[in-house]
């Protein structure tokens, strides 16, 4: 039995082996499976956050091994939308603890808390973001399995943006044909791991052949409840709650918001279908379809790009590079000249050359007139020298 360390209070120092430490700050957050801190690196000073197992679980069957898991996923996930994190640690009593990026911001459950109903093109863009993260995890053969409010970390980007951070990939599931028949089982059949407001039907029944759909679901579940302000089940004992969800449909979307559009409403519907064959299949495709409310950005690989605020909103080409790298964010390319220059250059032209025509003109009109004017002097004089003693000139 492993030996429980004091709790993991503020002020409190744990002493590593190297001669390094963490001194503990604030709570973070506590869940049902572990407590996060704010602690300070020495000698570097660096702020991480720490994450704890609760001391009852340290000699649990599979929390363990799937905290350890917890840790590989995370590391070998590139995606931006994903907390990074550094490695586990442990305590002088051999207590196993998580390092991890140290966050600013609040989940989306605080946020919803905080603000109340989200208008559709800000929930658009935080499950879009979230679908980012998944559809690596998905690719890599993981499913998150406990997608809810409280996962969804929201911090600021450098334009000022919200930007979504997915957290606890700890109950993640592994493809069988990834997880290797020398690895122990983590998740068995007919058993349930998550929080069973936001699991899909096949999830809640135990399914084994549970794919990234049942993330899709979850992810619909929130959005329901980003722009409602109101879980899509709920009910007073587990059972009644299970049969809801397997069941019934929830109260339509349109019915709670009706300044919602009709297409928008259908896309969240899709999302949480019962039956997984009728429901958006995947991250990829729920992101692709929330697209038409969510703002312009241009996603590269797992990364998305934004040009700066002094550029102007317009399409840039596709960037020639393998989507399965992040890519980093690059300058966009110097405007193209738009296509009514050419034509409005030659009207400029034209303009110009009609003004050199026209004063051309102008100035053969007054030879004219001076020429002329020289010939009827001429011969008026001429006039007057030969026939003015006829009329009295001379």
């Amino acid at each position: 039995m492993m030996a429980s360390m004091p709790a993991p209070t503020p002020g409190l120092t744990i002493p590593l082996q190297r001669g390094e430490s963490f001194q503990i700050g604030r709570v973070l957050g506590t869940g049902g499976m572990g407590t996060v801190v704010e602690a300070t690196h020495a000698p570097s000073g660096r702020r991480v956050a720490l994450k704890f197992l609760h001391d009852e679980l340290l000699d649990h069957p599979t929390i363990p091994q799937r905290f350890a898991r917890e840790v590989e996923l995370a590391t070998s996930l590139t995606t931006a939308h994903v907390a990074r994190t550094f490695g586990v640690e442990r305590t002088p009593h051999g207590t196993p603890f998580m390092i991890m990026e140290l966050l600013d911001g609040r989940d989306l459950n605080g946020l919803l808390r905080g603000e109340g109903k989200l208008a559709p093109a800000r929930a658009s863009r935080l499950i879009s973001q979230a679908c980012e993260a998944l559809e690596e995890a998905h690719a890599r053969g993981i499913v998150h399995r406990d997608l809810k409010p409280e996962n969804l970390f929201i911090t600021v980007a450098a334009d000022g943006n919200d930007w979504v951070k997915v957290l606890d990939f700890g109950i993640s599931k592994i493809a069988d044909d990834e997880a290797g028949a020398a690895k122990p089982k983590l998740t068995r059949v007919g058993t349930t791991v998550g929080t069973p407001e936001y699991m899909a039907p096949e999830q809640l029944r135990g399914a084994k052949d549970l794919d990234g759909s049942a993330d899709v679901y979850s992810l619909g579940c929130v959005l329901y409840e980003a722009l409602t302000g109101r879980r899509p089940f709920t009910a007073s004992r587990y059972d009644e709650l299970v049969r809801l969800i397997c069941t019934t449909d929830p109260t339509p979307l349109a019915q709670l918001r009706p300044d919602l559009p009709p297409a928008f409403c259908e896309v969240v519907g899709r999302a949480m279908a019962r039956d997984r064959k009728q429901r958006i299949q995947s991250a990829r495709a729920l992101r692709e379809s929330l697209a038409p409310w969510s703002s312009n950005r241009r996603s590269e690989g797992t990364l998305v790009m934004e040009p700066p605020p002094s550029v102007p909103n317009r399409p840039s080409p596709p960037a020639a590079v393998p989507t399965s790298q992040p890519v980093a964010p690059v300058p966009p390319r110097p405007a193209a000249a738009p296509a009514a220059a050419p034509a409005l250059a030659r009207r400029d032209t034209r303009n110009e050359t009609m003004v050199e025509d026209g004063s051309e003109g102008a100035s053969r009109t007054w030879l004219v007139v001076l020429i002329a004017s020289i010939v009827v002097l001429l011969a008026g004089g001429a006039a007057v020298f030969f026939f003015g003693h006829e009329i009295g000139l001379h």
